[in-house]
């Protein structure tokens, strides 16, 4: 009987535990429903900008003010396209991320995928010491509260040896319900 007892609460404990751990993946993949698109701001620019900063900064030009109605939330997707090139002396890469500063507060929230600097945006070919120009782009997404809001691009390199030059670039944010 004993032995019955102790089966059934580890059966019972295992299946808490696999049910936890799915549940979790599937969060991890589902995303935010949006409903009716409500405006598209779009940002662009023709003159390169060069960088072998090794922190984010703004890209300058690259950034939209949105508001949200107190009491409700929106949907935010941003989409940046630019013609990239990494090189350097160094073998590090290019990372790219989209972020969100709440006008009032401060606050810095990351666009999702949040991947900070683990997103390349772009790399540097080891010991060639030149990366040729190319097509790259990214897509994020956010639903934010009530309250104003810019949602802007940042860029850096993973070592100060690399720079970054970004060019030809387009920012399209999209505001939906």
């Amino acid at each position: 009987m004993h032995k019955r007892i102790i089966k059934r609460v580890s059966l019972i404990i295992g299946a808490v535990f696999v049910t936890g751990a799915l549940t979790g993946t599937a969060l991890a993949v589902l995303g935010s429903a949006g409903g009716s698109q409500v405006r598209i701001d779009t940002r662009t620019e023709t003159v390169a900008n060069v960088s072998s900063v090794a922190a984010f900064g703004d890209l300058p030009g690259a950034n939209v003010t949105v508001s949200v109605p107190a009491g409700q939330s929106r949907l935010f997707s941003a989409s940046f396209t630019a013609e990239s090139q990494c090189s350097g002396a160094g073998s590090g890469y290019c990372s790219v991320r989209i972020i969100a500063t709440n006008l009032a507060t401060g606050g810095l929230v990351e666009l999702n995928p949040a991947a900070n600097l683990d997103y390349a945006f772009d790399s540097d070919e080891a010991g060639t010491g030149q990366d040729l120009w190319e097509a790259h782009a990214m897509d994020r997404s956010i639903r934010l509260p009530g309250g104003n809001y810019r949602i802007r691009v940042q860029r850096r390199v993973t070592v100060p040896t690399v720079t970054f030059r970004l060019d030809d670039w387009h920012l399209a944010v999209t505001t939906n319900l």
